[in-house]
């Protein structure tokens, strides 16, 4: 099932997502004077305790999901946490806001470790109903065709992204920034044809990228202005503390930050602080991940009736 499976487009609508008409009045206002997302960005940082993880993931390897990572329980923490607070997976275009009609993560995969290395880029589409198996399952179908020997415009099998992108790239300037101001004006006013939506990591609910698998800390990335992606957030390296107990012992945990860069006209901060404390808490039990959600929670978007007194 994907978020408003079923409902009909309506006037104001997008192809990628239905306007949200019940806001109040702060919400609406917001857009018009923040037109921007750089106007709007709101910073998120937090530190985790992993050990707990840790240990599910060295279980997990031995079992039923030998090659389990840390970014995939993120990946699957965030899916499920936007199941349960659907109004993170919202969007501005064109001072407007909408509700997204699925859930669609993206990651960057580099083709190599050397500085020349080439990188491609996956966007996976999740399900309401995802566990934490089907959310590996879908990454691990995503990336299982990039052939990390060649270089993008030369692999036969690139993804659709990589082939937009190599098609663009070849453009002489005047004629690529042309066509980028047609896309933009296009995206605007939601006329961007859906294949172009399709295949674009610009166009999803999240990006996460792992800075610690290059051995450097979480960073703040910009949330890009081209498309419609609100939440952007980055996972740092993995390092351990020795921390005092009230016994006078010391205990060791796992630490890992991470931080977020979102659009604060999306949803308000009381989303927000929900959202991230449900993503610390997936991330620090990630059992709970196995499991299909309790319940699934839709976005409300449009107004009340008045009741005819």
């Amino acid at each position: 099932m994907k978020p408003h499976e079923g409902r009909k487009r309506r006037w104001g609508d997008r192809s990628d997502g239905f306007k949200v008409r019940n806001m109040d009045p702060m919400s609406v206002m917001e857009p018009y004077i923040m037109p921007k997302k750089l106007d709007a960005w709101v910073l998120f940082e937090d530190e985790l305790d992993i050990s707990a993880a840790e240990a599910f993931i060295q279980k997990m390897r031995k079992g039923e999901m030998p090659n389990l990572t840390l970014y995939e329980v993120i990946f699957a923490a965030i899916v499920r946490t936007m199941v349960e607070v659907p109004e993170l997976n919202r969007f501005v275009k064109h001072s407007r806001v909408y509700s997204r009609n699925n859930i669609k993560g993206a990651m960057t995969v580099m083709k190599g470790m050397s500085r020349d290395s080439d990188r491609t880029i996956i966007m996976p589409q999740f399900e309401c109903e995802d566990t934490l198996n089907d959310v590996v399952r879908r990454i691990e179908e995503e990336t299982s065709g990039i052939d990390k020997n060649v270089k993008v415009e030369d692999d036969e099998n690139k993804s659709a992204f990589d082939g937009v992108e190599t098609a663009f790239s070849i453009l002489p300037g005047f004629l690529l920034s042309f066509a980028i101001n047609i896309l933009r004006v296009l995206d605007r006013y939601g006329l961007l044809p859906k294949k172009l939506i399709k295949v674009s990591p610009f166009h999803t609910s999240f990006f996460l990228t792992n800075m610690g698998s290059i051995g450097l800390d979480a960073v703040y990335h910009h949330v890009y202005e081209f498309g419609t992606l609100t939440v952007f957030g980055s996972i740092g390296r993995k390092y351990v503390q020795y921390e005092p107990q009230a016994d006078g012992t010391t205990k060791r945990v796992v630490k890992l930050k991470m931080q977020f860069v979102v659009d604060e006209r999306a949803a308000d901060g009381f989303v927000y602080a929900v959202g991230f404390r449900k993503i610390r808490n997936y991330i620090m039990h990630p059992e709970l991940l196995l499991q299909k959600p309790e319940k699934i929670v839709f976005d409300k978007i449009d107004k009340e009736k008045k009741k005819k007194k």
